[in-house]
């Protein structure tokens, strides 16, 4: 029983996802978690693997992460308040008012905004899987979900940036395979790693 409630407890301090805070929230991420995938690291449907673009690699060991498939969320290495700040920032500045993208609620987070292809008809396909949401940033500690073409997300993986969620390509939630945990920033050139994600995976949102 005390197991039971120090996982309860460790769950909690997660902070909000995309399910309710409460018992019957930890109740589903814990049916969920033997659907979690085994290799977070390779993308399925890739030209081959390794990195596709060129993107420098993320210096140092990669973070700790909650053993959740959701929330999914770090444990080690979380950003500062003013690095996510500059995170949001530049998500922000995507949805300017002439701008092919803008901003409402994550409809996996459930919480938040996130960016979306405002038309869908020229989503690219792992775009329109997720009827145009591109990328999200979890206020909380810094990370990010974003999909991303194969090739890209292997890159981004590869390079040490991030991982796949572990419910990536599973029918349950309808998650894309593709969809990317981005680790939060460290410092500044964090930062400037991840905006470069991000404009990689708007520019190619469109088919």
């Amino acid at each position: 029983m005390q197991n039971v409630k120090n996982d309860y407890a460790a769950w909690m301090e997660l902070g909000p996802g995309g399910l309710p805070a409460n018992v019957g929230g930890w109740l589903i991420t814990t049916a969920l978690r033997p659907l979690a995938r085994r290799d977070p690291l390779t993308v399925a449907g890739t030209s081959s693997p390794g990195l596709h673009w060129h993107l420098e690699p993320r210096s140092g060991p990669r973070p700790s992460i909650a053993p959740y498939p959701t929330p999914h969320r770090q444990l080690t290495d979380r950003g500062t308040p003013s690095l996510i700040e500059r995170l949001t920032a530049a998500v922000t500045e995507e949805a300017g008012s002439e701008s092919p993208f803008h901003l409402e609620r994550s409809r996996f987070e459930r919480r938040g905004d996130a960016l979306y292809l405002s038309n869908t008809d020229s989503a690219a396909p792992w775009i329109a899987r997720t009827k145009g949401e591109i990328l999200h940033v979890h206020d909380s500690e810094g990370s990010m979900h974003v999909v991303m073409q194969p090739d890209d997300a292997q890159t981004v993986i590869s390079a040490g940036w991030g991982e796949l969620h572990p419910l990536a390509g599973r029918p349950v939630l309808g998650l894309p395979e593709t969809y990317v945990f981005l680790y939060a920033p460290r410092d500044s050139d964090d930062v400037h790693g991840i905006e470069l994600i991000i404009r990689r995976a708007v520019s190619t949102a469109r088919a």
